[in-house]
């Protein structure tokens, strides 16, 4: 007998109620008499197009704040004075529950996956997490690996950076840690691990060459000698400058910019430091960044889209509820929208504007794009060094949960 569940209004009161098909056809409602009932039959699904996603986030937000407040009250009451150092988010949060958290902790940890393999990691993520909390910043892991490497593993079971040589690791291992210890806000950081996973893969079957040693106890000598040449007080002492940003001119591209459209590649060969456009929004959880040619504007988007299959009955996102790019140009007569996330492939309203991407869901919960936007999407011919452009971007994740927004003048800089 098939259940469905679904969410009743009693006079302000909310409570999940079953209803189960019988015989001739009708049917009989009752409120769930468990969990081990509920689980059974209790599946809400969204509607597409609908703001169902808005319920969600808030019942989570509801439940994070009773989490939290919980934890902080009955650790505080058998531990006074411990810290209380948050969750350990995996590489993404949502913006409910960190704002939760935030009364009731005294740090935030979150593990930190390097967007990219040479240790980078998109500006957004910790910047914003900090700016939802106010709170100081543990990196509880963060973590390379290398396709050369002793124990034999294939790094095959997950989207962790994955380098090629043990001294392309070091390096990406020196420039997470020097970069984390330049942020005032981050009080810590772990590595993950110290030795490399089994050959064949732990219980999960993750086999990644984590390792500061080897499955034999044998040091990889390019990362240790590199963690132990760090000078991190010294770091820490340093007064951090500006970062540069595309406000100095867009710099040009390199070649291919739509090319090596995958995890921890993609992008990777852009000049993301001084071609990144700073967000208008407040808790952006996005990346945009920006290149060009003569031919051609290139825009890059890197970002936080949650999805889960399991909202919907069929399994499969449907196209009015992917997450929306949009691109407007000043002078053009519509903006560029493109639909793109959940795994599927990207469509873009414009034919001609080329798009690449990767995408997926569940724990694939980035959302990686860069779209082409010819000289004639700007009334040109063709593009030179000292051109101004004018445009905003407008990135909606997963059922339009979260937007993030980018506009301004911008001058392209000159070739080198």
């Amino acid at each position: 007998m098939p259940y469905r569940c679904g969410w009743v209004d009693n006079r302000g009161r909310s409570e999940f109620r079953e209803e189960k098909r019988v015989d001739g056809g009708e049917s009989q409602e009752g409120a769930a008499a468990g969990f081990e009932k509920l689980g059974r039959g209790g599946n809400l699904y969204l509607r597409p197009g609908g703001e169902g996603i808005r319920v969600t986030r808030r019942f989570l937000a509801l439940a994070a704040e009773r989490y939290y407040a919980l934890i902080r009250e009955i650790i505080s009451r058998y531990h006074p004075g411990a810290l209380i150092l948050g969750d350990r988010y995996q590489s993404f949060y949502y913006p409910e529950v960190a704002r939760a958290a935030a009364p009731h902790v005294d740090a935030v940890s979150t593990n930190l996956n390097a967007a990219w393999n040479d240790g980078t990691f998109a500006r957004y993520y910790l910047e914003t997490l900090h700016a939802l909390t106010g709170k100081p910043i543990l990196v509880s892991e963060f973590y390379a690996a290398a396709r050369e490497n002793r124990s034999g593993n294939r790094n095959s079971r997950g989207v962790f950076p994955v380098a090629a040589t043990q001294a392309e690791r070091a390096a990406a291992f020196r420039t997470t840690l020097e970069s984390l210890a330049k942020l005032p806000y981050v009080i810590g950081a772990d590595w993950f691990q110290y030795y490399d996973e089994p050959t064949r893969g732990r219980h999960d079957g993750e086999d990644f060459n984590f390792g500061l040693v080897d499955i034999h106890d044998r040091p990889y000598e390019e990362i240790t000698a590199s963690s132990s040449s760090i000078d991190l007080a010294g770091l820490r002492g340093r007064r951090s400058s500006a970062r540069p940003d595309a406000s100095a001119g867009i710099p040009p591209a390199p070649p291919d910019p739509l090319g090596r459209m995958e995890p921890t590649l993609a992008l990777k060969h852009w000049d993301r430091e001084r071609g990144f456009v700073k967000p208008v929004s407040e808790f952006p959880l996005a990346d945009l960044y920006a290149c060009w040619d003569g031919k051609t504007i290139y825009l890059g988007l890197l970002a936080q889209d949650v999805i889960d299959d399991a909202f919907y009955r069929e399994k499969l996102v449907p196209e009015s509820d992917r997450a929306e790019w949009m691109v407007s140009i000043v002078g053009a007569p519509k903006p560029i929208r493109a639909r793109i996330g959940a795994g599927l492939e990207p469509m873009v309203s414009d034919p001609s504007v080329r798009i690449a991407h990767h995408c997926g869901v569940k724990l694939t919960t980035r959302s990686i794009a860069a779209m082409e936007l010819p000289a004639a999407s700007f009334g040109r011919n063709r593009f030179k060094g000292g051109d101004a452009i004018e445009l905003a971007s407008t990135f909606l994740s997963h059922c339009r949960a979260y937007r993030v927004e980018w506009k301004g003048r911008f001058i392209l800089g000159e070739r080198g």
